[in-house]
């Protein structure tokens, strides 16, 4: 069994500080190249076809989403045992600067370029999540999980209307139109080099203050890392009954995150698609919706360390089926800033009080191999919810019923979250996985 470090130093308001920069750095590949400014630069630059960029645009999310989910688990396991979750996570950061940056080399028809390099960028971002998430149950308590994850999505939405604040100074984000002239194309290409940049700078402090806790583990006789992970995951796997509330929570969070997901990775295509929103006008729009997310983030960390997290996640998931009801009636750009306010509130609460039960129900020696049961349960249909919205918005020729669709995820979510017994998945994180 993989024991924390007891010769560690408390946990200190630096440390804390670290683990919340780490959102500061990755919010910027969020918010300007998944969900805004690269996202409507793919589909109206680099394909030109709408309906097109949407499918591509599903399946490249769904791609790499499913590679994660795939690998996660094992990798958690490897990073426990060997005491190096600081090591997979700069690897992460290391594949999000590279191939973040690697995107400038993406014109005009370069589809499958722009595809394939988006995929390798996003599954540093989403294994950079996983082994981050790792840090939490390490860092915090029943008493205030809530308020250190709630403060970490904060910093990341604030962070992201930082870096989308730069595009839009330097003019970027004016330069994503159809038809761009050499200029702005240019101009334009700059986008994911400006976001490697901030993010390589903003991850600084995260590798500074934040502290590898977990042991170094001797290898047994006769095996490799890779081994021993495989190993670990069929253990845990047998130990699945003692800690079934969390793999409940999984199931659940399976099912909506998935919701979540889609709309992030959709918003800017919707806006500029159904409700014709210029490039500068949705810039305002996601500025306004950022606002809103970081405050619901800060705000609902500490409604849940109050009122319990299980019962926030609920209230989470019915702003969250508003929006996309609000969205699929929406006809005006004025209507659909009520939709991002809405979405905005879904966005920072949700997947920030998620990630602090999770951390609640998770034994603290085996945090990355859990975080990367975390991890399947945010990815392994985490490609389902952008391919449904690409193939409803390809198949009609309109998005509304494809974010209608989308609603489903939160319904069944609430259904299967309801199963859950918050106190017992707590109780269980106190007892050590069997060997």
């Amino acid at each position: 069994m993989t024991t924390p470090d007891q010769t560690a130093p408390p946990v200190t308001k630096k440390e804390i500080l670290g683990w919340c920069m780490y959102d500061v750095a990755d919010s910027a590949f969020t918010t300007v190249i998944v969900t805004s400014l690269y996202a409507q630069y793919f589909s109206k630059i680099v394909v030109g076809d709408p309906q097109k960029a949407d499918l591509l645009w599903g399946y490249s999310a769904g791609i790499s989403e499913a590679i994660i989910a795939l690998t996660a688990p094992i990798l958690g396991a490897i990073a426990d045992f060997s005491g190096s979750r600081k090591k997979f996570l700069a690897a992460c950061a290391l594949i999000i600067i590279f191939f973040t940056a690697s995107l400038y080399f993406v014109g005009p028809g370069m589809a499958t370029l722009g595809v394939v390099l988006y995929v390798i960028a996003n599954i540093g971002f989403a294994g950079g999540g996983i082994f981050i998430d790792s840090f939490l149950p390490g860092i915090s308590n029943e008493s205030n999980a809530g308020r250190i994850s709630g403060t970490k999505w904060a910093f990341g939405y604030l962070s992201g209307l930082v870096s989308l604040g730069l595009c839009v100074v330097l003019g970027l984000s004016d330069a994503v139109e159809a038809n761009p002239t050499q200029a702005q194309l240019s101009l334009a290409r700059l986008i994911p080099v400006l976001v490697a940049a901030y993010y390589a700078i903003t991850v600084i402090p995260t590798f500074l203050f934040l502290r590898e806790r977990g042991v170094k583990q001797p290898l047994p006789p006769g095996e490799s890392y890779l081994t021993v992970g495989f190993r670990r995951f069929k253990r845990t796997l047998a130990n699945i009954r003692r800690y079934k509330e969390l793999f409940k929570l999984l199931i659940a969070f399976l099912v909506y995150n998935d919701g979540v997901v889609t709309v992030i990775y959709f918003a800017g295509l919707y806006a500029s698609g159904t409700l014709n929103f210029t490039t500068a006008e949705f810039a305002v729009l996601l500025i306004v919706m950022n606002v809103v997310a970081a405050v619901g983030a800060f705000a609902f960390g500490w409604i849940a360390d109050r009122i319990g997290q299980k019962r926030t996640i609920f209230i989470t998931l019915v702003i969250w089926l508003a929006a996309v009801v609000l969205a699929y009636f929406s006809y005006s750009k004025q209507s659909f800033y009520v939709v991002a306010a809405f979405a905005g509130v879904g966005m920072g609460s949700c997947q920030s009080v998620s990630r602090s039960l999770f951390a609640l129900f998770t034994p603290k020696e085996n945090a990355a191999e859990f975080s990367g049961f975390l991890g399947i349960a945010g990815k392994a249909l985490a490609f389902l919810g952008p391919i449904v919205f690409g193939t409803v918005s390809n198949a009609t020729g309109s998005q509304r019923p494809a974010i209608l669709a989308i609603g489903a995820f939160f319904i069944i979510g609430m259904i299967l979250l309801s199963f859950v017994n918050e106190q017992r998945g707590k109780e269980a994180a106190k007892i050590p996985i069997l060997e």
